[in-house]
């Protein structure tokens, strides 16, 4: 009963640490994006990319026009499936 307890106490304060340590860097994200420190990655694959990765967008884009499935395009560009459907979903949001 008493290990028991033990366990739980423990338990409990690693918990509370862990939840103060997500707070603080939550915190110190916004602060980050405040003085445009934070931006996040570079997008690789875009419409005003250049050299190859305008050549593995175009690609994309013409297979997806074509009517390839996203896995297929997938295993011929070795792009993530989650880039092809964003790539995807800008097309469509420009037409």
């Amino acid at each position: 009963m008493i290990s028991n307890l033990v366990l739980t106490l423990l338990s409990w304060m690693v918990e509370e640490e862990r939840n103060r340590i997500r707070t603080a860097q939550r915190e110190g994200i916004e602060i980050a994006k405040e003085q445009g420190k934070y931006t996040g990655r570079k997008v690789r694959y875009h419409a005003e990319a250049k050299g190859a990765d305008k050549l593995v967008y175009d690609k994309i884009v013409k297979m997806l026009s074509i009517g390839h499935s996203v896995m297929n395009i997938h295993r011929e560009t070795d792009v993530s499936r989650n880039t092809i459907y964003k790539i995807k979903r800008e097309v469509k949001k420009k037409e």
